[in-house]
């Protein structure tokens, strides 16, 4: 299975995403996650598999109008 990577350094700082990795099980993702994007003493490090993530479909976009004055 394939896990999205995401962490933050600091407790308030924002999460952001920092790669994937590929693990036959949660327990392994995890694992593998920390072994893999060790350079950093994250604050919260969190693996998700990519089979959860929601895609956002449809969204509305903003319309812009130009007058031509």
């Amino acid at each position: 299975m394939k896990y999205q990577v995401f962490a933050r350094v600091n407790q308030g700082d924002d999460t952001i995403h920092i790669g994937n990795v590929t693990a036959e099980s949660d327990r392994l993702a995890k694992v593998y996650a920390r072994n893999t994007f060790n350079e950093e003493d994250w604050d919260r490090l969190a693996v998700v598999r990519e089979s959860n993530l929601l895609d956002v479909e449809g969204e509305a976009r903003p319309t812009v109008e130009v007058s031509a004055e």
